[in-house]
């Protein structure tokens, strides 16, 4: 399915809207200042470490919906480093998963299933998150999700055309991932989702999906939104761009992950990325 502009488009807003002076930009990295605490909240903790930023525009790769398509899986695990890749909280072996995941410099986050339109479950898998069941129920499903995925720094949207609406409801998703500091990802499956503003206004660092490299199944299509991805990184400085363990992205990456830092772009995991645009220095 192929993801209306203005989807796109709210992400950039979302972006450029706390775009850093390049001093600032410069600055980033492995030299900021330390934070004012010397206790890392969870999301900084499970970081995967950033390289250096020497003024190069940064591109942060999120790869959905692991941890069920094996093969996909493990060949995305294979791919350079840092990654932040969203497992899904029904998959096996998570622990183990996760954990090879992790040594090979890839970051965590759950991909939380919320309600879609149409066959809800045959879409998003067992228990979303969903507008017509209590409030209690939505809070359980989310905590569990979150207690099946060992070491991640936040969690992003599986589905959610219709969930993702429903302020009320995100609100809880917000609230719960400010509880156990964690940061969100809205993956903008539909415009005017109320993930990523109901993140911030709970005080959550947060961020949002600018490009789809795969929203259709075609290799030329994702060679184009992987152009896109370099262009949108040229211009703002910063990109994040969600994909998928699918056989055609994975080709796609393999061929253009190697020659990123030869191109001029630098490579993030989300972690990094969200303090960014949120103006959160790290602790080196």
């Amino acid at each position: 399915m192929t993801i209306p502009r203005r989807a796109l488009v709210s992400g950039l807003i979302a972006a450029s809207a706390i775009r850093r002076p390049a001093a600032a930009q410069m600055a980033f990295g492995v030299d900021a200042a330390p934070a004012a605490s010397p206790v890392k909240p969870r999301w900084q903790r499970n970081a995967a470490p950033t390289p250096r930023h020497d003024g190069r525009p940064v591109i942060t790769l999120v790869i959905d919906d692991m941890g069920v398509v094996h093969p996909g899986t493990n060949r995305v695990m294979a791919l350079p480093g840092p990654l932040t890749l969203a497992w899904f909280p029904f998959a096996h072996a998570l622990s183990q998963q996760v954990a090879e995941a992790t040594s090979r410099g890839h970051e965590a986050i759950l991909h939380m299933p919320m309600q879609a339109n149409g066959r809800s479950t045959a879409w998003t898998g067992p228990d979303p998150l969903r507008v017509d069941i209590a409030p209690e129920e939505n809070l359980r499903r989310l905590q569990a999700a979150l207690d099946a995925v060992p070491a991640t720094v936040g969690l992003n949207n599986h589905m959610g055309s219709v969930a993702t609406l429903d302020g009320p409801l995100m609100a809880i998703v917000a609230a719960e991932a400010r509880r156990r500091e964690m940061l969100v990802l809205d993956s903008l499956t539909i415009p005017h989702s109320m993930v990523y503003r109901e993140a911030i206004n709970a005080g959550v660092p947060a961020a949002a999906r600018d490009v789809f490299i795969d929203p259709m199944a075609s290799a030329t299509v994702i060679r184009q939104q992987l152009v896109q991805v370099e262009a949108i990184a040229s211009r703002y400085g910063h990109v994040i761009a969600i994909g998928h363990p699918w056989p055609l992205t994975i080709d796609a990456l393999e061929n253009w992950m190697p020659g990123l830092a030869d191109r001029g772009f630098a490579l993030w995991p989300l972690s990094a990325t969200v303090a960014w645009r949120n103006d959160i220095r790290l602790a080196v």
